[in-house]
This record gives structure tokens, C-alpha cells and sequence, in this order.
């Protein structure tokens, strides 16, 4: 009785066996097996042709992100050429205006009795209420107090009142604008003779007092240095009348006169420095 058992599960096992084996056997014909293999080996394994394929694109892939590369190099390098240059070109229109005031200071008429002296201003007071600037030079440069100091007008192609020389240390000096309330001198109506004084009070203009109540002074007329001064030479140019004040029951009238310069744009002035003897 056991044996037959024993008998039948082995018929079954090997029936089980034979079915599986005939069913590889049939798979491995059919054409949906077949191209399901056929595409994981060209996928997994491809063939020679498949891969030289593969490495010759990666190949082309980057040679051709080489000359991006270059190039992106290149662009980065020209574009630090084209920023240098501009600055370069900055510099250049700067240096050929500062050369042309030069050209312009140094053919000027020279002033008798003087030697000038050209200094660039270093520093400026940042508001407009002290008026006051400091220029490179000093006493290593022969310059003292009370010196004049002069700007060039290229409207009127000659230098103009400015200020004086109010504090000197070794390289550098202080200079105290004829618009600073500090600064009195005296000066006159070009062309008429008509003796004033400028005082300053801390703005662009400048106010001219003691002006005769009968005097024939008008908005613009010249403003120039009288003889009279110890600081400027005679009739330097210093402004022009803006608004002449009448006052009544008074001997003298008042006008407010604008300069001929602008502290806060002006880079170079001249300081004339009397020769020994003079």
C-alpha cells in the first residue's frame, strides 16, 4: 500500500517536471519571448557597433562643450578688455580737460610782479555754510597767508577772484572764498568807477555794500577788483550784479552780485606769489 503511494507521487512530480520543461521549451520559441530577450540584451549588452556608437556621441558631446567652454572664456575675457578700455577712455577725457585748463592757465597774460603757482583742491567743506577748501600746496610751495588765490572762467577765458590763502601748514593750505562771511575786499563797477565792498555770506553770491545811493549800478554789471585791494591785482574779474536794493533815507545802497566760479566743481585754482623785491 505504501509503495503505491510512493509510486503515485512520483508519476505526478514527473509530470509536473516534463509539463515545466515542455513549456521552457515552447517560450523559448516564441517571438514575444524571443523580443522581449533580444531588446534586454541590446540594452544590457549592446553589440560593438551599438557601443562604438555610443562612445563616438560622447565622443562629439564633448568636443563640442569644449569650444563653449572657450568660448564663454573668451567673451569673459573680452568684456574685463572692453571695461578697461572704457576706463581708460574715462581717464583720458579727464586728463585732456585737465590739460586743456592747463594749456589755457599757462598762456594766459601773466600778472606783474608774480609767479603762479598751480595747486589741485584736496578737500572741500561738505556744505555750503563755512565755505572753505584745501589745496596741496604750502609752505614747501612759498606760500603764506593772504596770498591770492584765483580759478579759471572759461566763459570769460581769464582767471577770477576766488579767495585767499587763510591758513598755511607744510603740503597743504586752507583757503577762505571771497563767498565765505570771513572775507571783505574791496571792488568797484567795471567801466564806471564806482568804488564798493564785496563781504560774503556764505552762499554763491556775495553782497556789495557801501554803494553810493546816487550811483548808476544796475543788474549786470561787472563786478571787478578795485585798486584799493592788498590781496588781488587790479581789476580781476569777480562777478556780476544780480538785484540792486534801494533803501530809503540812507546814503548807501546794497546789491547782491553772483561769482564767477562754483566751489563744488572746480578741481585746480592758481595762487600768485609776489616776486622778492616786488
Amino acid at each position: 500500500m505504501h509503495k503505491i503511494h510512493k509510486t503515485r507521487y512520483g508519476d505526478l512530480i514527473f509530470a509536473v517536471l516534463l509539463l515545466f520543461g515542455l513549456a521552457l521549451i515552447i517560450g523559448r520559441s516564441s517571438s514575444y519571448v524571443t523580443f522581449i530577450k533580444d531588446l534586454i540584451y541590446y540594452i544590457a549588452y549592446p553589440n560593438i557597433a551599438t557601443a562604438n556608437n555610443i562612445f563616438r556621441s560622447t565622443a562629439r558631446f564633448a568636443d563640442n562643450i569644449k569650444p563653449m567652454v572657450f568660448l564663454y572664456q573668451e567673451n569673459l575675457a573680452y568684456e574685463q578688455k572692453n571695461q578697461e578700455l572704457e576706463d581708460k577712455i574715462r581717464n583720458y577725457d579727464i586728463i585732456s580737460k585737465e590739460y586743456e585748463n592747463l594749456s589755457k592757465l599757462l598762456n594766459l597774460e601773466k600778472i606783474k610782479n608774480t609767479k603762479s603757482i598751480f595747486a589741485r583742491i584736496i578737500a572741500r567743506e561738505p556744505g555750503e555754510w563755512y565755505q572753505w577748501l584745501i589745496i596741496d600746496k604750502g609752505k614747501n610751495n612759498s606760500l603764506r597767508k593772504e596770498l591770492p588765490v584765483l580759478v579759471f572762467n572759461k566763459k570769460k577765458d581769464t582767471l577770477c577772484a576766488m579767495g585767499k590763502i587763510w591758513e598755511v601748514y607744510k603740503s597743504s593750505s586752507k583757503v577762505a572764498l571771497i563767498t565765505n562771511s570771513v572775507y571783505e575786499f574791496p571792488v568797484e563797477i567795471k567801466d564806471k568807477g564806482i568804488n564798493c565792498l564785496s563781504e560774503g555770506f556764505n552762499s554763491n553770491l556775495i553782497k556789495i555794500t557801501y554803494i553810493l545811493s546816487d550811483a548808476d549800478v544796475k543788474p549786470g554789471d561787472e563786478i571787478v577788483v578795485s585798486e584799493l585791494s592788498s590781496v588781488f591785482p587790479k581789476d580781476v574779474p569777480v562777478g556780476v550784479i544780480k538785484e540792486v536794493m534801494e533803501e530809503a533815507y540812507v546814503d548807501f545802497k546794497t546789491a547782491t552780485a553772483e561769482v564767477y566760479f562754483e566751489s563744488n566743481v572746480i578741481c585746480d585754482v592758481v595762487i600768485l606769489v609776489p616776486h622778492e623785491g616786488a
